[in-house]
């Protein structure tokens, strides 16, 4: 795949709202000069996050006339890669019809959904293989180019993880005695499981090296379970991952400890990391995402592709007054571009391409598509 150039396409609002057709929206991502989309599905559809992806009532109707499989296929034919999008770890709805799968903290506290968020963990057996059917019925329908696994970390609502923040302060998970229990018998240790609480003190502070890479090989395992399961659909397949923009001394190695991403270990199962350097959500410089992407490719010794906001997010209800900028001009964009234009990321993929959509006839919008489509050329 030729990564060079990306854009999530995590609602539908490009065939409901702007009434583009398949064929009509093909050619206008070609005019962008990109090279691959990530994308929801009919097949692979996503709950409501920072984007509303789900479909509205009122849309219903109109949303049956989508046609998943012609989009795919005006896209080959201009020579844009088609990578399937499911989210694993995050599922509201699953979730409240199996809230026992819901983690549990070191204070003995369940998840509980954050504005929008509420996690599962990766090691959840009925949620993985609910998501493994999904993925099966898309990868027979779409035959895509790559699969993209989004949320595929322990839970943690890590968006909020600003610089300055206590990690203390932030729940870890899982400490449930079946979690525990798993634990003890793949590692030969016999932590007491009747506490969650206890179980969470003695873990973290007798075994937080075993436990953390426990953790992480949990992440590998899923994403190796759903890649041997689709293998005889579709030879190929390279897979991605939404991967945490944390270098390792962040939060004193939260990336690991708390939400199980340990790249190299993913390196085994993963071929690009899709880095969300969401630079304006974490109250970063423009030129944070090209650092962090790369130490992430530094670590992993694999590829990777960086994420790039196109509109300012997380400035109200309970995200309201972490200091986020409330804007990103052209300039700034601009300016997160050059420095990827040095690095060695194979690309970039900006979230969203409704966000662009929206903007694509305001002078703002005009400059944004204009520094992508020129980006490495």
């Amino acid at each position: 795949m030729d990564l060079r150039n990306g854009v999530k396409i995590y609602d539908n609002d490009w065939f409901l709202r702007h009434g583009m057709s398949p064929e009509q929206t093909a050619d206008l991502l070609a005019e962008w000069e990109v090279t691959y989309v990530i994308a929801q599905s009919k097949f692979l559809p996503m709950p409501n996050s920072a984007v509303a992806s789900a479909v509205s009532h009122d849309d219903r109707s109109a949303y049956e006339a989508l046609d998943d499989v012609a989009f795919r296929e005006r896209l080959a034919e201009r020579n844009i890669s088609y990578v399937a999008c499911l989210n694993i770890c995050f599922d509201p709805a699953f979730a409240d019809r199996h809230p026992h799968l819901l983690g549990i903290d070191q204070h003995g506290q369940p998840g509980v959904q954050q504005d929008w968020y509420v996690g599962l963990p990766p090691d959840r057996e009925e949620n993985l293989v609910h998501k493994i059917g999904l993925l099966k019925h898309a990868v027979e329908a779409l035959q895509p180019d790559a699969i993209h696994l989004g949320f595929i970390r322990w839970p943690g609502f890590w968006e909020t993880w600003l610089d300055g923040d206590a990690r203390a302060s932030k729940p870890e998970y899982c400490f449930s005695a079946a979690t525990v229990d798993r634990f003890n018998r793949e590692t030969g240790l016999a932590v007491r499981t009747a506490s969650p609480v206890e179980a969470a003190q003695t873990i973290t502070v007798e075994h937080r090296d075993e436990w953390t890479t426990w953790k992480c090989q949990q992440v590998v395992n899923a994403i190796a379970r759903i890649r041997e399961a689709l293998a005889p659909l579709k030879s190929g397949l390279e897979y991605s991952i939404n991967t945490l923009p944390f270098y390792r001394t962040d939060f004193a190695n939260a990336v690991e400890e708390v939400f199980g991403q340990n790249v190299e270990m993913l390196a085994e199962v993963v071929d690009v990391f899709e880095v969300m350097a969401y630079h304006q959500i974490m109250a970063k410089p423009e030129t944070w995402p090209a650092a962090v992407a790369s130490d992430i490719i530094a670590r992993s010794g694999q590829r990777a592709v960086c994420t790039l906001q196109a509109r300012a997010l997380y400035l109200k209800g309970m995200h309201a007054g972490r200091g986020r900028s409330i804007d990103i001009p052209e300039q700034e964009f601009a300016t997160a571009l050059a420095a990827l234009e040095t690095s060695p990321v194979e690309g970039v993929c900006v979230f969203t391409f409704t966000d662009l959509l929206d903007m694509r006839d305001t002078p703002r919008g005009k400059a944004m598509v204009a520094a992508l489509s020129s980006f490495r050329r």
